[in-house]
């Protein structure tokens, strides 16, 4: 008897709690990792993307003086040591944060040289190419002789010398009679470095370029230039050293590259899961990321941590002062590919690595929604009665019920687009989103907070400091979070669906008309826009490659009352209000900005006023063709359609 009363409670017990736990009392359980996508000593200089302007570009290396040299003539350095000629003497220095030159010998009539592992080459001022080693003391032997040969650098027994006319040539040190190959060439190269598969040259407009030696059939790009700010002295040499660039200024005082930056870039993963399912909110510090390269990301964490493709979203903060991390085939060369080192060996692996810390930290916790009201933003876009803008503030916070620790997502619609003037301009950084989320972080008790960049296609700050922009919106947000709060209940489900928008194909006569009238040779931003974009286009129609359609990704969450919709491209603001009209008085947050960001999403009121947003835009993004007026309707049709 006591034994059948034993099984009778356990028996009520267990249905008590199924019957709990259907109530809505959902157990969560959420983690959060932040990775640093701050860029390393090398790449030397990245890209900054979001503006055409300035017309030579904005790039991030800043030159930090380190000491000075008399009267020197050549400058090189290799893996762990610097050298240079000064005085007709040849000195030497570890490349470390102090530079301590010590004199190894007599070294005159050199203009130019280049560091192996253990031997120096040199060009002197008879053109003669000499070699030497330096550990055990000098002794300078004559190779061969280049004529006008004024440049040299070293990679892998390969000898590249250049001469006056920036003519390149190389030849294998291993061969026994040497044999000179035309490379390359390089207007007003004035100094050339090797390193890591490229060869880096110094012309004497100050600007700096790169070639990759890697690529057949490639030109030089350029990768830094002075600016009178970050890049404001007058070089003469440059040389590399323990993986840092140097340069040699023209009155000999020795500069070490850097990238100015605020060093708070960074990848914000937020995972919540409830019984066998979980989402993760990816969070960037970038201007966009473009569709292949989030596709690749994804399979990677589906590899490694077995989540499909729809339950990971990756949205872009759109500063407009991160590296560039998209193909732009209408920019400028310097703008049109992102750094492979940089999205290879630093961004991917951060956002994986995120992803899968937000995943492995995850603990039972408590989730709340809250929402506000922001002033930080107006339509830049669209005048007359009615102009819209979101102005909402969503917030989810979670609370890990151990220890209640609070993490806080907060997502609005608003450019981070302000301030492109002096040094700002060209320093990498998270602009007002990050800024807001230092604030969070530092008077709010909360542990980690994360920014989601809404539909602000069409919105831009009312204040063009960034600082007073987060001060603003951090207080928005802390005015939620005083107020109750909405605790979110239910189970969590994912869907990802899409929109294919036929294209309407330019002919290749229009092409060619657009591209006459464009091409004025007159150094018009805008112009040379619209002939890069004819160029890029009639070489797809050639190769019949113009894509056929344009897609729009919508992204669905369910976490239990709380909806998040997130829309690739640009997304206007007019989205995120007719999409939460889908489920009034329902919780529903809309992001922009999400998996692909290829163009804007605009309404027939840009398309039709012709707007940057509905139409210049659209040759920046080196798309095939506009949306048709109809685009908003449709995409609000498929969502309501679909009723995820």
């Amino acid at each position: 008897m006591k034994i059948l009363n034993k099984i009778t409670c356990l028996v009520i017990c267990t249905v008590c709690s199924i019957s709990f736990a259907a109530n809505g009392q959902t157990i969560y359980k959420s983690g959060f990792a932040k990775a640093s996508i701050e860029p390393s000593k090398y790449p030397f200089s990245l890209t900054l993307a979001g503006y055409g302007y300035p017309r030579d570009g904005r790039f991030s290396l800043d030159w930090i003086k380190k000491t000075t040299l008399e009267d020197c003539t050549a400058f090189t350095g290799n893996n762990e040591v610097l050298f240079a000629i000064s005085n007709g003497n040849l000195l030497m220095t570890k490349a470390t944060e102090k530079l301590n030159w010590k004199s190894i010998g007599k070294s005159e009539g050199i203009v130019s040289l280049a560091a192996g592992k253990k031997i120096l080459y040199a060009v002197n001022n008879r053109g003669e190419i000499m070699s030497s080693g330096f550990s055990g003391g000098l002794n300078w032997k004559k190779l061969t002789a280049v004529n006008d040969a004024i440049n040299i650098a070293v990679l892998n027994d390969i000898l590249y010398v250049a001469d006056r006319k920036g003519v390149i040539t190389f030849s294998n040190l291993n061969s026994k009679i040497p044999s000179w190959t035309k490379c390359s060439s390089l207007s007003n190269l004035i100094s050339m470095v090797a390193y890591d598969g490229s060869l880096y040259g110094l012309t004497t407009n100050d600007e700096l370029m790169k070639l990759d030696l890697k690529q057949r059939n490639t030109t030089w790009t350029k990768i830094a230039r002075y600016n009178g700010v970050s890049y404001d002295i007058h070089l003469k040499s440059i040389a590399v050293g323990n993986h840092t660039l140097y340069g040699l200024t023209k009155d000999n005082y020795v500069f070490a590259g850097r990238h100015l930056t605020t060093g708070d870039l960074s990848v914000t993963a937020l995972a919540i899961s409830s019984g066998k399912q979980t989402v993760v909110v990816v969070g960037t510090d970038l201007c966009g990321l473009g569709y292949d390269f989030v596709t690749s990301v994804k399979q990677e964490v589906n590899r490694k941590y077995h989540l499909p493709a729809a339950a990971v979203m990756v949205n872009s903060s759109h500063t407009h002062f991160g590296p560039v991390a998209q193909h732009w085939p209408a920019w400028p060369e310097f703008v049109q590919q992102p750094d492979s080192l940089y999205m290879n060996g630093i961004l991917k692996p951060a956002i994986v690595k995120a992803i899968g810390a937000a995943i492995k930290t995850m603990q039972p916790a408590d989730l709340y929604f809250g929402r506000g009201k922001t002033a930080i933003g107006a339509n830049r876009a669209l005048t007359g009665d009615s102009v819209p803008y979101d102005n909402d503030v969503d917030v989810l916070s979670t609370v890990t019920i151990k220890n209640q620790q609070k993490t806080v997502l907060f997502l609005t619609g608003c450019h981070a687009v302000f301030k492109n003037e002096g040094a700002e301009g060209f320093t990498i950084s998270p602009n007002f989103p990050g800024l807001t989320r230092k604030l969070l972080r530092d008077k709010n008790n909360i542990a980690n907070a994360m920014f989601i960049q809404g539909c602000g296609g069409d919105i831009n700050p009312v204040d063009d400091n960034p600082q007073r922009t987060a001060a603003s919106l951090a207080a928005d947000v802390t005015t939620v979070l005083n107020q109750p709060l909405q605790k979110i209940q239910g189970p969590i489900s994912f869907y990802m669906d899409s929109v294919n928008f036929p294209v309407k194909k330019w002919t290749a006569q229009e092409m060619l008309a657009f591209r006459k009238d464009n091409d004025k040779g007159n150094e018009n931003v805008e112009e040379e826009k619209n002939v890069r974009w004819a160029d890029y286009m009639l070489n797809l129609d050639k190769a019949n490659k113009i894509p056929t359609s344009m897609p729009v990704y919508i992204q669905t969450y369910n976490v239990g009352n709380w909806k998040l919709i997130g829309l690739s491209r640009e997304v206007v603001t007019d989205y995120s209000i007719g999409i939460k009209k889908l489920w009034p008085g329902k919780l529903v947050s809309v992001a922009g900005y999400c998996n692909d960001v290829s163009s804007y999403l605009p309404t027939s009121r840009h398309i039709n006023a012709h707007t940057y947003e509905g139409f210049g835009s659209f040759f920046w993004y080196a798309q095939p063709a506009i949306f048709p007026e109809s685009v908003y309707e449709t995409v609000i049709d498929k969502i309501k359609q679909e009723n995820r």
